[in-house]
Protein backbone atom coordinates (compact mmCIF):
# COMPACT_ATOMS: atom_id res chain seq x y z
CA UNK A 1 0.00 0.00 0.00
CA UNK A 2 3.05 2.45 0.73
CA UNK A 3 4.09 2.04 -2.85
CA UNK A 4 0.38 3.14 -4.18
CA UNK A 5 0.55 6.17 -2.01
CA UNK A 6 4.07 7.32 -2.83
CA UNK A 7 4.15 6.61 -6.66
CA UNK A 8 0.72 6.44 -7.28
CA UNK A 9 0.55 10.29 -7.70
CA UNK A 10 3.36 10.45 -10.12
CA UNK A 11 1.96 7.32 -12.20
CA UNK A 12 -1.58 8.77 -12.48
CA UNK A 13 -0.27 12.27 -13.26
CA UNK A 14 2.01 10.58 -16.13
CA UNK A 15 -1.41 9.06 -17.15
CA UNK A 16 -3.07 12.27 -16.89
CA UNK A 17 -0.35 13.62 -19.46
CA UNK A 18 -0.43 10.78 -21.91
CA UNK A 19 -4.23 11.44 -22.05
CA UNK A 20 -3.69 15.60 -22.73
CA UNK A 21 -1.12 14.05 -25.75
CA UNK A 22 -3.37 12.43 -27.34
CA UNK A 23 -6.10 15.13 -27.60
CA UNK A 24 -5.98 16.20 -31.23
CA UNK A 25 -5.32 19.48 -32.56
CA UNK A 26 -2.55 21.85 -31.05
CA UNK A 27 -2.73 25.15 -28.51
CA UNK A 28 -6.13 23.56 -27.58
CA UNK A 29 -7.55 27.37 -27.66
CA UNK A 30 -5.24 28.76 -25.35
CA UNK A 31 -3.89 32.38 -25.51
CA UNK A 32 -0.86 33.33 -27.59
CA UNK A 33 2.59 32.33 -25.57
CA UNK A 34 0.94 30.67 -22.80
CA UNK A 35 1.91 27.15 -24.62
CA UNK A 36 4.99 27.10 -22.57
CA UNK A 37 3.81 27.86 -19.30
CA UNK A 38 1.05 25.25 -19.95
CA UNK A 39 3.52 22.80 -20.40
CA UNK A 40 5.62 23.99 -17.48
CA UNK A 41 3.24 23.73 -15.06
CA UNK A 42 1.87 20.69 -16.34
CA UNK A 43 5.50 18.67 -15.83
CA UNK A 44 5.89 20.97 -12.57
CA UNK A 45 3.00 18.99 -11.26
CA UNK A 46 5.08 15.55 -12.81
CA UNK A 47 8.25 16.51 -10.55
CA UNK A 48 6.19 17.14 -7.36
CA UNK A 49 4.74 13.91 -7.86
CA UNK A 50 8.08 12.30 -8.53
CA UNK A 51 9.90 13.99 -5.23
CA UNK A 52 6.66 12.92 -3.30
CA UNK A 53 7.40 9.44 -4.03
CA UNK A 54 10.40 9.16 -3.33
CA UNK A 55 9.63 11.14 0.04
CA UNK A 56 7.06 9.28 0.66
CA UNK A 57 7.91 5.73 -0.04
CA UNK A 58 11.74 6.41 1.80
CA UNK A 59 13.49 5.49 -1.63
CA UNK A 60 16.82 6.03 -1.93
CA UNK A 61 16.35 7.48 -5.69
CA UNK A 62 18.78 9.88 -6.05
CA UNK A 63 17.02 13.36 -7.58
CA UNK A 64 18.94 13.18 -10.41
CA UNK A 65 17.51 9.81 -11.52
CA UNK A 66 13.58 11.57 -10.72
CA UNK A 67 15.05 14.47 -13.31
CA UNK A 68 16.28 11.49 -16.30
CA UNK A 69 13.06 10.21 -15.61
CA UNK A 70 10.89 13.30 -16.00
CA UNK A 71 12.34 14.92 -18.96
CA UNK A 72 12.72 11.12 -20.26
CA UNK A 73 8.96 11.23 -19.97
CA UNK A 74 8.64 14.34 -22.06
CA UNK A 75 10.59 13.40 -24.80
CA UNK A 76 8.74 10.46 -24.64
CA UNK A 77 5.20 12.67 -24.93
CA UNK A 78 6.44 14.68 -27.71
CA UNK A 79 7.53 11.73 -29.41
CA UNK A 80 3.83 10.31 -28.71
CA UNK A 81 2.20 13.56 -30.67
CA UNK A 82 3.87 12.77 -33.66
CA UNK A 83 1.07 9.78 -34.16
CA UNK A 84 -1.87 12.19 -32.95
CA UNK A 85 -3.57 14.47 -36.07
CA UNK A 86 -2.86 17.82 -35.61
CA UNK A 87 0.16 17.77 -33.17
CA UNK A 88 3.50 17.51 -33.93
CA UNK A 89 6.94 17.62 -31.88
CA UNK A 90 8.17 20.66 -30.27
CA UNK A 91 11.71 20.76 -29.03
CA UNK A 92 10.86 24.03 -27.50
CA UNK A 93 7.75 22.09 -25.58
CA UNK A 94 10.11 19.47 -24.81
CA UNK A 95 12.67 22.21 -22.77
CA UNK A 96 9.44 23.95 -20.94
CA UNK A 97 8.82 19.82 -19.94
CA UNK A 98 12.26 19.73 -18.84
CA UNK A 99 12.01 22.97 -16.66
CA UNK A 100 8.78 22.35 -15.05
CA UNK A 101 9.99 18.83 -13.76
CA UNK A 102 13.36 20.14 -12.44
CA UNK A 103 11.58 23.58 -10.47
CA UNK A 104 8.74 20.88 -9.15
CA UNK A 105 11.43 18.63 -7.39
CA UNK A 106 14.01 21.61 -6.34
CA UNK A 107 10.11 23.49 -4.78
CA UNK A 108 9.73 20.06 -3.00
CA UNK A 109 13.13 20.13 -1.97
CA UNK A 110 13.03 22.90 -0.76
CA UNK A 111 9.73 23.21 1.01
CA UNK A 112 9.87 19.65 2.49
CA UNK A 113 13.65 20.69 4.16
CA UNK A 114 11.61 23.92 5.52
CA UNK A 115 8.67 21.66 7.63
CA UNK A 116 11.27 18.85 8.16
CA UNK A 117 11.77 18.10 11.78
CA UNK A 118 15.12 18.22 13.10
CA UNK A 119 15.15 15.07 15.84
CA UNK A 120 18.04 15.89 17.79
CA UNK A 121 17.97 17.37 21.05
CA UNK A 122 18.86 20.83 21.51
CA UNK A 123 21.87 20.18 23.76
CA UNK A 124 22.89 17.96 20.42
CA UNK A 125 22.58 20.64 18.36
CA UNK A 126 25.05 22.79 20.58
CA UNK A 127 28.49 22.58 21.56
CA UNK A 128 30.54 24.90 23.56
CA UNK A 129 33.71 25.55 24.07
CA UNK A 130 34.96 27.93 26.87
CA UNK A 131 32.94 29.99 29.08
CA UNK A 132 31.22 33.10 28.58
Amino acid sequence: MGWVLGWGPAAFWAAVLFLLSELPGTGAGLPAGTDKWVHGGLYLILGLSLAWGKTRTGSGVPAVLLLLIGVGYGALDEWHQSFVPGRDVSVGDWVADSAGVMIGLLLFSGFSSRFRVDKRSPSQGTTTTGSA
